[in-house]
Parts: C-alpha cells; structure tokens; sequence
C-alpha cells in the first residue's frame, strides 16, 4: 500500500512539472495562431534556456568573444549551439495540424514537452517553444509556440527547419552535462608556450618543449636540461596534434569506490601540460582503462580497454578518452633523435 502511494505521489509530481513547463508564466491566447517560429537576427540571440519535465535545464548564455556557456559553469559545444540558431533562423510551418486532431497533439505536446525560451539582450524571453515528438515520417516536428504579451498560440504545428530532411527535437539538449565542450587541449592559433609529456613509470623517456614561435623551440630532458640537437620537424609536427584534443564523454560511469581505486593503485600512463601565452596551463591525467562490466572484459587484452583512456581532469573529474586521438601524443623521447 506505501508502494503504491509512492508511485502515485511520483506520477502526480511528474505531471505536475509536465502542466508547469506548458504553462508557467503563459496566457492561453484562444482567438491568435501564432505561426511566425522563425527568428531572422539569429545574432541578436543573447541566452537559450532548455527545460524538460524530468527536471532537466540548461541555460546557455553568450560571452563577449562570441563563445557560449552552460549553467554559469562550463564552455559550451558550440557546433550544438550553431545548430539550434541555425534551426531558428530557418524554421519554417512545415503544415499545420488536421482541426479535430488539434486537442490530442496539445495534450501530447503538453505530456512531454521540451521547452525553449530565446532572449534578445533582455531580461525576458522573446519567443517561447514546445516541442513535441517528431511525425511519423521522421520529417518535421509539432511544436507550438509562445509569444509573451501575445499568448500561446491556440494550435499546433508541424515545423521544420528549411533545407534540413530531419527533425529538430534531438537538438534541444536540455541535461547540463551533453553540453559540456569536450576540448582538452584547444590551441588552434598555436598560442602554446610549453609543452610537458611526463612518464611517471619511464622518466628517462620524459620531455618538455619550449617555444617562442617559429624556430625558436628548445627540447628538454626530465631533469630541465636541454638537448643540443634534435629532429626540429618532428618535433614541431608533435606540437600540431595540440591544436584539437578533446573528451570522449564525461561520463565515467565508475562509483566512487571504484574511482578511488584507479588513483590509489594505478600509476599514470602519463601526465601533459600545455601552457599558453598568457601563462595559463591545462594539465590531463591519462589512466589505464580497465573494463568495468564483466561482460566486456577480454583476456586478449588482459581484460584491458583497447580504444579508451580514463583522463583525470583539472576539474578533479575522470573522464574517458579515446585512444584514437591520445595515442599520439604519448611519444617517447627517442622520437625525436635527440642528442
């Protein structure tokens, strides 16, 4: 009996942020259809908040340079940011929905909506949408949208995004941690000062690199010496790789036990440092990554994941990367024919 007033207080808190999302802060407008989604100064575009009824939101804001963050806390992936403009800025009524098939597609809209709210440079949002689920044909989504001072719109309709064969529903990422950027090392304009590729178990294969642009580059030995003659391009064609190094997914999906477990008994594969111009160093940890699910483990790798690293973070986050990408860097010494 407890159990079951349980699951009915939860379904009742559930629908309740369901009718909250469809409702808060708007004015059914019974008389207006509004229809205008698109916004045609996608520039003007100052915050995005993203909301579901799972409790999930993000709130995008744009930063001086152009750059976007999450929740006041993270860089954004901007390639997800341009893809929701983009959508904006070429939206379009795709057709709109049958009359006696309006008030079913308003309760699914209102169900399980995801809610968008653009602002222009104010404090209040300038246009508000709900997306519903995508047609049948995969081909446009239902949506009605909100104008404050004008209303929700009184139907539905089926949009899309001009030139796009897709729906945009999948875009309107709403959990804080899918929008986290997953650059590590993000130096396009090589604006790299120092570089330091530490082996804690090889330390005579460690190394940095000092440089002061063009040929003006200097490589170390472990110890902080210099070496006199070394293989210039090679090492300048290692300095490269630095310009896009990113995450995998911060989703390590390990407890804490076994978190404590990596750091506690496993020595680093290897420690990089990057500093830039201004000073600023970003540092990753990379571990040897073991299977977690006995399902996956396979002893012709002595139960060792082949394509992925765990890599410890700034942030004092464990993150996993793919070996694809990292296994460059991780160079000898030797490799540059030093002397």
């Amino acid at each position: 009996m407890k159990k079951n007033g349980i699951s009915i207080a939860l379904l009742l808190l559930l629908a309740g942020v369901a009718i909250y999302l469809f409702n808060n802060k708007s004015t059914d407008v019974s008389t207006k259809v509004l229809n205008e989604f698109a916004i045609a100064d996608t520039s003007s575009i100052t915050q995005l908040f993203l909301a579901d009824n799972d409790g999930n939101q993000s709130l995008l804001k744009k930063q001086p340079d152009g750059t976007w963050i999450v929740n006041d806390k993270y860089k954004a992936r901007q390639q997800n940011v341009f893809l929701i403009l983009r959508g904006l800025k070429n939206m379009e009524v795709k057709s709109t929905v049958p009359t006696e098939a309006i008030p079913t597609i308003i309760k699914q809209i209102a169900a399980k909506p995801i809610k968008l709210e653009v602002y222009q440079g104010g404090d209040k949002p300038t246009k508000i949408y709900y997306f519903g689920f995508a047609t049948q044909d995969h081909y446009g989504n239902y949506a009605l949208l909100e104008i404050p001072g004008e209303g929700k719109s009184k139907e539905p309709f089926i949009i899309k995004e001009k030139g796009f064969y897709g729906f945009l529903r999948p875009r309107m990422i709403c959990i804080e941690d899918e929008w986290r950027s997953p650059e590590v090392f993000f130096y396009p304009e090589m604006n790299i000062s120092n570089i330091s590729v530490e082996y804690p178990n090889f330390p005579q294969e460690s190394f940095s690199i000092d440089w002061k642009g063009k040929n003006d580059i200097s490589l170390k030995r472990n110890d902080g010496s210099s070496f006199a003659k070394f293989d210039t391009l090679a090492l300048k064609n290692y300095m490269l790789l630095y310009k896009q190094i990113y995450l995998e997914t911060y989703n390590n999906k390990l407890n804490e036990a076994q978190i404590d477990s990596i750091y506690t008994q496993t020595s680093p594969r290897a420690i990089l440092s990057v500093t830039d111009n201004n000073n600023n160093t970003t540092r990753a940890i990379l571990y040897t990554k073991g299977f977690v699910d006995p399902f996956l483990r396979d002893e012709q790798y002595d139960n060792i994941d082949p394509e992925r690293f765990y890599i410890l973070m700034e942030s004092n986050e464990l993150a996993i990367g793919q070996k694809l990408q990292w296994d460059p860097l991780l160079v000898p010494l030797r490799t540059f024919n030093a002397e």
